[in-house]
């Protein structure tokens, strides 16, 4: 997979996968950050297909390596 070639994730979704990989649910993120339940999933859902992956682990993964998320 070639970095270059992914787009580029935009602060929602990377702030998400972050707080997913600390082992935060979509509801904890939701009532920690008091953003709307329906962004949080669309912020999944482009991260996952920004990064070719088929699950939010595989996208956690994926970032992590690359780096975007620690």
């Amino acid at each position: 997979m070639k970095d270059k070639m992914l787009p580029e994730l935009n602060p929602l979704e990377l702030r998400c996968l972050s707080l997913a990989a600390r082992g935060r649910t979509r509801e904890d993120i939701t009532r920690e950050t008091d953003i709307a339940h329906d962004r949080i999933e669309e912020a999944f859902n482009t991260a996952m297909e920004k990064l070719r992956a088929g699950n939010v682990a595989e996208a956690i993964f994926r970032a992590a390596r690359m780096n975007l998320i620690s």
